[in-house]
């Protein structure tokens, strides 16, 4: 009986307990693991490298230990795919096959060089840079957080060929002063290429300078620069090329704060937050900075009038993303800014404010399909005052008040589709509409004399189409053809004197112009240590608001706006080898440019007197610039890089008829060499130190050659130390020799920002 007992009992609990069993068991089936390991190409475990792997609209990220290994538990079996990401690295990608059974990865990263990351700014498409037909630069993160710089345009000087107007950073100098010059094509304050923040025109809507403290440091992920003629994909702004700013989207929970303080009373804190939380995004990244500044005037020329150049900025933007499927998504973002600054004279200041929108749609469809939607708009308010200062430097007087408010909008729509496996053809039209107006109040001898403003509309439309054509594995072709038309429309100039109140009002006729951009270009790969590329293309600029209506004041420098610019015409070509060494560690880059400008806006002088230069924007006859650049990237050890940049141009004026003396002087603010390196050693473990150094030979200061500007070298340096996993201390210094730079001559020389030297923390939050 007791045995019977137990039986029965026995059969009741296998009852109860083979269906939770059965249950468990199914469960376990339809889950697994996934693991692995991550080494260098020594075989040297990567410690700290970001695994995240990625099925349907799942993400699971991890960490890899010590001896380099990661862990998935309880996968489930759909595909997917598994990229792993480690600071000094490029990003390496592995395909999670469909199943339950346990998979095992084995992954090899390679140094992070130029070679490894991918582009969209020469294509408009993704594409591999060694498959690029264009000299593309990239700078990622890494390279952009152990610069120790606080803007990114003194990031972007490490790269040679790339210059602003007056040759200071942008921390302090007037904004109208950041114009962008590419390949020696020259600037006189209107950027000559065209500045985006993920396809969206970031320059100064009225102006066409750029302000770059508009934008948080913190929430940028990359910038690339395309170098040469773009119109043919960018249209009427990118005549000597494009810089892209491409922002951080969240894959997890992501947060950074940089604060620091430096000498001159310089605080800076920025930061970033952003969260993924299902199919939806969130970003916010903000940034404040003010500095007491420098005096920008040489001791032994100083006077009762000089005071320090200080400034103050505030910046914040929000960014909410919605994806439908990996390639399919909407988003919307808001910036806004709010910017002021001394200008180194107790009456001469200067403020921007600013805000704008844009939104963007990217829908895929069959196949590799996608069609990419933008549509973005905003206002500007910029206010500065001018005064006239003494031989002495020891008194001034207002010379004009200044007002300038100015709206635009614009959108954009591209489609891309691949054909037999060797063609994508890509297409698209974009609109830009600029409103903005000069409203002024002009002084004589500190009495106010009159109110002038004058202003209108510039309107642009194109439409292009490009198809990247693989001929062979090794070969690709890319053929481009752009159709633009720009119009000036409802053109004024208004003057009020204060004596009689009676309006004198000057209109303008509308005007139209065309421009016609083809460009065709090609990569051919010989093998995989040699490549050649080549170019040529067609481009344009079309003049800003700024240059036709807006008059301004420098010093003793007045310089007169001319409504009757027109478009500036590029015609180049560009060609060089590409050649990796050792295993890929080593990339040499070479390429010889001829760029011919038709039609260039130079400020040409009229007049000049001891108290006094008097300009005027005009369209010269033409200007050429010739030259070579030259590139080395070196992976030398683990934690161990080196580049090193060089160019030389002869940019020189070759036809003028209104002035023949021009002919053959070099065009103002390009200097004939430029060398740039950067040296970096980042052991996430134990510290970086990165070293960055800029030399320019001298360059002229104005269109006739008299006031020279001479040569510099610059050297910046950059020294981290991890506190713990999230937590790093850093000493940064710009300018470390403290050498007197000089970027200007009104005549007066202005010189550029002395040593900058700043202790700051870098918080970091990854899961």
């Amino acid at each position: 009986m007791k045995i019977a007992r137990v039986l029965v009992a026995s059969c009741g609990l296998l009852a109860v307990c083979l269906p939770a069993l059965a249950q468990t068991n199914r469960q376990t089936s339809r889950t697994r693991q996934v693991r692995g390991s991550v080494q260098d190409t020594s075989h040297a475990a990567v410690t700290g490298a970001r695994v995240t792997l990625i099925q349907d609209h799942s993400t699971k990220t991890a960490t890899t230990a010590d001896d380099g290994t990661f862990l998935f538990s309880n996968v489930g079996p759909a595909a997917g795919v598994l990229r792993v990401q480690a600071s000094g690295f490029a990003e390496e990608e592995r395909k999670l096959l469909a199943g339950t059974q346990e998979q095992i990865f084995f992954i090899l990263l390679r140094p992070e060089t130029v070679s490894t990351q991918l582009v969209v700014t020469a294509s408009r498409s993704p594409l591999p840079i060694g498959q690029s037909t264009e000299s593309i630069a990239v700078i990622p993160a890494a390279e952009i957080q152990s610069s120790g710089a606080m803007e990114i345009d003194d990031i972007l000087r490490h790269l040679a060929g790339f210059d602003l107007f007056r040759r200071s950073s942008s921390r302090t100098s007037n904004p109208t002063t950041q114009g962008v010059s590419l390949r020696g094509i020259g600037s006189s304050g209107a950027s000559r290429a065209l500045i985006l923040l993920d396809g969206v025109p970031a320059t100064d809507p009225f102006g066409g300078w750029m302000n770059w403290s508009q934008i948080p440091l913190e929430s940028i992920d990359r910038v690339e620069v395309l170098r040469g003629g773009a119109s043919d994909l960018y249209g009427g702004q990118a005549l000597s090329g494009v810089v892209q700013m491409l922002s951080r989207v969240p894959e997890g929970t992501d947060a950074d704060l940089d604060i620091s303080y430096g000498n001159e009373r310089t605080p800076n804190a920025s930061g970033y937050l952003g969260h993924a939380f299902g199919n939806w995004t969130a970003s916010a990244a903000g940034e404040y900075f003010r500095t007491d500044g420098y005096i920008p005037v040489e001791a032994s020329e100083r006077g009762a009038v000089d005071n320090p150049a200080n400034s103050l900025h505030r910046n914040g933007e929000l960014q909410i993303q919605r994806q439908f499927a990996p390639r399919s998504r909407v988003f919307v973002r808001g910036l806004a800014y709010d910017d002021s600054r001394h200008n180194g004279t107790i009456l001469e200041l200067n403020r921007t404010r600013a805000w704008q929108v844009s939104t963007g749609l990217d829908l895929a469809g069959s196949g590799d399909s996608l069609l990419q939607i933008r549509g973005y708009g905003g206002t500007e308010d910029y206010h500065q005052t001018f005064a006239s200062v003494a031989a002495d430097r020891n008194s001034e007087t207002l010379a004009r008040l200044q007002m300038t408010p100015s709206r635009h909008w614009g959108a954009s729509a591209q489609y891309s589709r691949s054909f037999a496996t060797r063609h994508t053809l890509i297409a698209g039209v974009d609109f830009q509409n600029v409103i903005g107006e000069s409203d002024d109040e002009v002084f004589a001898a500190g009495k106010a004399t009159s109110f002038t403003d004058g202003g209108g509309q510039n309107r642009s439309v194109g439409i292009f189409g490009e198809d990247i054509i693989r001929l062979t594995p090794k070969w690709v072709l890319t053929p481009v053809l752009r159709f633009d038309d720009w119009n000036a429309l409802d053109g004024f100039s208004r003057t009020i004197p204060l004596s009689s109140l009676n309006a004198t009002t000057t209109p303008f006729a509308n005007r139209s112009e065309t421009a016609f951009d083809p460009k065709l270009a090609t990569n051919y790969r010989f093998n995989e240590r040699f490549a050649l590329r080549a170019s040529v293309y067609r481009s344009f600029r079309s003049p800003t608001l700024n240059e036709l209506y807006r008059s301004f004041r420098v010093g003793n420098v007045l310089t007169l706006d001319n409504p009757q610019l027109v478009s500036e015409r590029l015609t180049g070509f560009e060609a060089g080898p590409v050649e990796k060494l050792a295993n890929g560690k080593l990339t040499f880059e070479q390429t010889f440019f001829w760029a011919d400008v038709n039609r260039p806006v130079s400020n040409v002088t009229l007049s000049t007197t001891p108290t006094l230069i008097t300009r005027m924007r005009e369209n010269l006859g033409s200007t050429r610039a010739r030259g070579v650049g030259a590139q080395i990237d070196w992976s030398v050890a683990k934690f161990t890089s080196l580049s090193a940049q060089y160019q030389f141009v002869n940019a020189t004026v070759t036809s003028f008829p209104a002035n023949a003396a021009l002919v053959g002087l070099r065009v103002p603010e390009v200097p004939q060499h430029e060398f740039t390196f950067q040296a970096t050693y980042a052991n996430p473990r134990f510290f970086t130190i990165a070293l960055q150094g800029r030399s320019t030979s001298s360059v002229f200061d104005d269109d006739i050659n008299t006031l020279v500007l001479g040569s510099y070298f610059k050297l910046d340096a950059f020294i981290s130390r991890p506190i713990n996993s999230s937590l790093d201390i850093y000493v940064a210094g710009e300018n470390l020799l403290n050498q007197d730079i000089a970027v200007a001559r009104t005549p007066t020389v202005t010189l550029g920002a002395p040593l900058l030297a700043r202790v700051g923390l870098q918080w970091h939050l990854w899961r």
